[in-house]
C-alpha cells in the first residue's frame, strides 16, 4: 500500500506585508462590508420577528460605521490603489468582519447572534495582528497595531454582551 505525503505545515495565508495604501484599503473595505452585512442581518432578524436579535445587529452596524468614518478621516488626501477581489490579503473569499450568513436562522437567539459576531470581531482583530508581524514598514505596524487595538476592543464588548445575557 502507497502511503500519501502528508504536510507537516499548516497551509501559510497569504502574507500581509503591504503598503500603507493597501492596509487603508483592507481596513476601509471590510468596515464598510461588516456595516452592511450587519444591517442585513438586523433586516433579516427584523423580519422573521427577532427583533431582539435585529437590535443587536443594527447596533454593530453603527459601531463599524463609526469606525469606517474615522478610517475615511486617516485616509485623507491618500490614493488608495484598485484590487481585484484575488488581491485581497482576506483568508478565505471574504472580509474577515463579514458574517457568515449560513449560520442564520429565524429562530437565532442573542447569545447566537453575539456568538457569530464575536467571531467576526476576532477574525478581524487577527488579521491586523497579522499585518503588524508581517509588515516590514514601521508606520504600516504602527497603524495595523491601531487597528488591532480598535478590534480588540470591539471583542471585549461583544464578550462583555455575551456575559451580560
Amino acid at each position: 500500500m502507497q502511503k500519501l505525503p502528508t504536510m507537516s505545515v499548516a497551509p501559510k495565508f497569504p502574507s500581509c506585508d503591504m503598503p500603507l495604501e493597501e492596509l487603508l484599503l483592507h481596513a476601509l473595505v471590510m468596515e464598510r462590508e461588516a456595516v452592511k452585512r450587519y444591517m442585513q442581518l438586523a433586516d433579516m432578524m427584523e423580519q422573521v420577528g427577532n427583533s431582539d436579535v435585529a437590535t443587536i445587529f443594527a447596533q454593530l452596524s453603527k459601531n463599524e460605521a463609526k469606525h469606517a468614518a474615522r478610517i475615511e478621516e486617516q485616509i485623507g488626501d491618500c490614493v488608495l490603489p484598485i484590487l481585484t477581489p484575488s488581491e485581497y490579503r482576506w483568508r478565505g473569499t471574504e472580509s474577515p468582519e463579514n458574517a457568515d450568513t449560513s449560520c442564520l436562522f429565524h429562530l437565532m437567539k442573542p447569545r447566537q447572534a453575539i456568538s457569530l459576531a464575536l467571531q467576526c470581531e476576532r477574525d478581524a482583530h487577527e488579521f491586523f495582528a497579522d499585518v503588524v508581524t508581517d509588515s516590514t514598514d514601521e508606520r504600516v505596524r504602527e497603524i495595523a497595531a491601531e487597528f488591532a487595538a480598535e478590534e480588540k476592543q470591539h471583542v471585549t464588548w461583544v464578550e462583555k454582551w455575551l456575559t451580560d445575557l
